[in-house]
């Protein structure tokens, strides 16, 4: 499977450096792990990652769909997202950005594995 460079977007600490580990795991180059909107966009114009793995649940003034949304639309961007919940709303909401996929917490690595194969696969147009 390819090699992924790969921006973690989550606001909570002890979950960020978890996933990070599980990324490096898999085989993956993490970036930056970063903890809002605004290091999220600045972070990803400086590093240019293949991923972003994007917490629906930010705190501050966007969550992570206002995040993809903005990425999406105005540098064709799409995000993996994670998240600990699944309701039909806001499901519905992250549809209209287009993801790559979804992950929930907590994250298993088997899980985080699956998807990233499948992204590789989806971008590798197989």
């Amino acid at each position: 499977m390819k090699e992924f460079s790969i921006l973690i977007v989550e606001d909570d600490a002890i979950i960020s450096m978890d996933i990070e580990q599980r990324v490096q795991k898999l085989g993956h180059k993490v970036v930056g792990v970063v903890d809002r909107a605004e290091k999220a966009f600045r972070t990803i114009i400086e590093k240019k990652p293949d991923l972003i793995l994007m917490d629906i649940n930010l705190k501050g003034e966007m969550d992570g769909i206002s995040i993809a949304d903005r990425l999406y639309k105005e540098m064709n961007i799409r995000v993996i997202y994670i998240t600990a919940y699944s309701d039909a709303g806001m499901k519905e909401r992250a549809e209209k950005t287009y993801p790559l996929g979804y992950i929930i917490k907590p994250i298993r690595e088997n899980e985080l594995n699956r998807v990233l194969e499948a992204v590789a696969s989806e971008l590798s147009g197989n």
